[in-house]
């Protein structure tokens, strides 16, 4: 999904580049000397200049020679600017605190961050939380970011690192980082991340051992495994697991693969991939090489109990799918999944016809869920990067469960694909939007806004492989959808209910109890005696502390 923040942009196209007015002198073509000529902004843009900064640099800086002078502060000034991003992202809390009693202002500050800067839901609420951690926990430090002498990334580390260390013991620690970051004669270069992390990590243990101990103990619950596309029809899956537990699934997919007989083609880590596989579907043998039991032909659909989903855009030869979850795949691995495929055609017109039963219904059938994540790629908010398949299908004009015929119907024209927290967002009144009729979705100010402004328009582009077909089927659903928005029908209408505690509330509290466990720990192992099991079961949050993921809540509406 791509997103502009310009009112009249209109253009579907997702390449980066910009394209020179066609009226407008070449913006690259060379002048008499050679030398490119003066770049001329595409039509709807123009330049703006940014705020002169002061930045820190050496006393012999006014001795190097130029080259090494511009470097030197280009990278000052980068860090510098990165210092302003976190300062905007803190004035958005400010402001969401002062104009909102009810909701977060850290989630409503992450929502209007993401937006202008076009940022992913985790890199806004990263953000957010670095410009809270930096301004109000560590201000010396957060002087070196702001004079482009540490650069976000080291700021983000710090703010992480710190995280446990109790309020009251803050300042000192600040004092110890600041003065071990800040530039002498002998460093005229910030430490790397590396260097910094072991700095940190003896630092706050000096100073509050029982933070550190924390941190570590925090540390073991942030576990997870992800898929990353690759090329060529390759993923990397990736597992950030304890220590223990990684070398047993080592073990197991190496005991695995060495059981493959001599003449097997397959290389050591092909063995491996298969082991892997093997584990995933409950066997104790590698598949064969076609991926299949070696001793039941049956076995593979037997323990799949998944279902795979492509996408197919019409091309001929299979050149046209897209794996759900995944991305586009070549005509190969088409042609493999082929074998097995079942194929699926719903008419567009029934999906969208807000005259059918289905429409009165709330929940989406399996074809509408699939058709609109497939159209739209992407949660739909500008910035996030939430894939559709773990998004919730939200109703632009509510659904009205008492009379669905007065409200917003469950047809493609009518549903969006959000992520749980932008869903929520859009349903306290902070942000609003409409699908246009060429299939764009814009958005603009709901009227719990902090700072609502009837002109604003940001327009997101779907990216999905069914995107193409993105255009509503009946205009018509576009204009009522921009009268609703612009008139604050689709959320917000009524006060909210405390649904959880604040993200602030939520990050004291958690850090209260892990600080809690890790004194209580350490008393025990001062005692002599060992840990009771009733201090090792609770690692997980409690119902009213910090939950995992957004995902856990239950959908707005």
């Amino acid at each position: 999904m791509t997103s502009t923040s310009k009112s009249d942009a209109h253009d579907s196209s997702s390449h980066a580049a910009a394209v020179p007015d066609a009226t407008a002198p070449d913006a690259t073509a060379p002048d008499a000397t050679g030398a490119p000529g003066p770049f001329v902004p595409p039509k709807g843009f123009t330049t703006a200049t940014g705020p002169a900064v002061d930045v820190i640099v050496p006393e012999a800086y006014s001795r190097w020679d130029p080259h090494q002078q511009r470097g030197y502060l280009a990278q000052r000034l980068i860090n510098a600017a990165e210092g302003r991003t976190v300062a905007f992202a803190y004035d958005c809390v400010r402001v969401a605190g002062q104009r909102d009693r009810h909701r977060d202002p850290w989630e409503t500050a992450a929502s209007m961050v993401s937006a202008s800067m076009a940022l992913s839901r985790h890199g806004a609420s990263r953000l957010v939380t670095t410009a809270v951690e930096l301004t109000e926990r560590l201000p010396r430090t957060a002087a070196l970011l702001t004079t482009g002498w540490i650069g976000i990334l080291a700021a983000h580390t710090i703010a992480e690192e710190t995280a446990m260390v109790a309020d009251e013991l803050m300042p000192e620690l600040d004092r110890r980082i600041s003065e071990a970051l800040a530039p002498t004669r002998r460093r005229t270069h910030p430490p790397r991340l590396g260097p910094l992390r072991k700095m940190l990590t003896k630092t706050v243990s000096a100073c509050d051992p029982v933070g550190a101990d924390a941190r570590a103990r925090e540390a073991r619950r942030d576990q997870d495994v992800e898929m990353v596309p690759l090329a060529d029809d390759r993923a990397l899956i990736t597992a950030h697991l304890t220590a223990e537990t990684a070398v047993e699934i080592a073990d197991r997919i190496d005991a695995l693969a060495r059981t493959a007989s001599e003449d097997d083609p397959r290389s050591l880590g092909e063995l491996r991939a298969a082991g892997l596989l093997a584990l995933s579907r409950g066997w104790a043998c590698l598949p064969d090489v076609d991926g299949g039991h070696p001793g039941d032909p049956d076995g593979q659909a037997a323990a799949r109990r998944v279902t795979i989903y492509a996408y197919d855009d019409g091309s001929p030869g299979n050149r046209g799918l897209t794996l759900a979850g995944y991305g586009p795949i070549t005509g190969h691995t088409a042609e493999q999944l082929e074998r097995n495929a079942r194929r699926r055609i719903d008419s567009l017109a029934d999906l969208a016809d807000p005259e059918s039963d289905a429409a009165r219904r709330y929940a989406p059938s399996e074809a509408l869920s699939r058709f609109c994540k497939g159209r739209d790629g992407t949660c739909v908010f500008p910035g996030c990067q939430t894939p559709a398949e773990k998004t919730d299908l939200d109703h632009i004009i509510p659904f009205d469960h008492d009379n669905p015929e007065c409200g917003g119907h469950t047809t493609s024209d009518d549903l969006g694909s959000l992520c749980r927290f932008h869903h929520r967002l859009k349903t306290d009144g902070i942000w609003a939007y409409y699908r246009d009729t060429d299939g764009t979705y814009v958005w603009l100010h709901g009227p719990n806004h902090p700072e609502a402004d009837p002109g604003t328009r940001i327009t997101t582009v779907p990216g999905g492989p069914l995107a193409a077909l993105a255009a509503p089927r009946h205009p018509e659903s576009s204009r009522r959808q921009q009268e609703a928005a612009e008139a604050g029908r689709t959320g917000g209408g009524s006060p909210i209910s405390r649904r959880r505690p604040h993200l602030r509330h939520r990050r004291a509290a958690e850090r209260s109890r892990l600080r809690a466990q890790a004194h209580h720990r350490r008393q025990e192992d001062r005692a002599g005696r060992p840990p009771r099991s009733a201090h090792l079961q609770d690692d997980r949050p409690q119902q009213d502390q910090p939950q995992s993921s957004a995902l856990d809540d239950e959908p707005p509406f």
